[in-house]
């Protein structure tokens, strides 16, 4: 059985009204913390680092408003903190933002990278991501099953599947190559896995739900 068919199916809903472009803008001063995380967030605008002049504007109270003018679309909604993540709510649809010095990316590329002063910004940004360790044991489990991923010497790794209720554990090896903070994976069958490095745990929706691996 293949690993994927331990899973169950979810549709990933795009906002078709805003690509992954960019513009330019300038960014306020001063630092909140919001939905009470521990982890403080620079408030201010970030602007898409392309051409459509999206902005996202972080004010404190954790409320955040989304502004696109060239497409005539605009929306106000909520933000939380969590480490390297800001979760924001946008018409009642969560999208996934990681921070990266003065820059933020959503990972599936519906807003793209946006920074404190668009281009600008991105151009003297200092990274602050953790590199990933690809190194040891990592474990994830939901509703479907268990799940484990043991790197290897060089790029290889083997990639474990369990089904819950003590089913069947089925194990495919596989090989991975690190771009920044993501880990590319390639299985045996030729199926794709993107791991992100994120909060010290990789995290990934490529089999169909939202997985969070920590190191055992």
């Amino acid at each position: 059985m293949r690993i994927n068919a331990l899973m169950a199916s979810s549709a990933v809903v795009l906002l078709a009204s805003v690509t992954a472009c960019g513009g330019s803008s300038s960014g306020g001063a001063g630092e909140s913390v919001a939905g009470g995380s521990a982890a403080p967030v620079t408030t201010g605008a970030y602007s898409s680092v392309n051409d459509d002049g999206v902005i996202f504007d972080f004010k404190s109270g954790g409320v955040v408003t989304m502004a696109a003018p060239r497409m005539k679309v605009s929306s106000t909604g909520s933000y939380t903190v969590d480490g390297e993540k800001l979760a924001v709510t946008l018409d009642g649809r969560q999208y996934t933002f990681v921070r990266d010095g003065k820059c933020i990316e959503e990972g599936q590329q519906i807003f793209g990278k946006l920074c404190r002063g668009g281009q600008a910004g991105a151009a003297s940004n200092v990274s602050t991501r953790k590199p990933p360790v690809v190194t040891g044991t990592w474990v994830a489990s939901n509703a479907d099953g268990d799940f484990r991923i043991d790197f290897k010497s060089s790029n290889s790794l083997t990639f474990t599947g369990t089904m819950a209720g003590g089913g069947k554990t089925n194990a495919e090896d596989g090989t991975f190559v690190v771009e920044g903070d993501r880990v590319n994976v390639t299985l045996s069958q030729g199926m794709p896995i993107i791991l992100q490095f994120v909060n010290d745990a990789y995290e990934t929706t490529s089999l169909g739900q939202a997985l969070r691996f920590k190191r055992k």
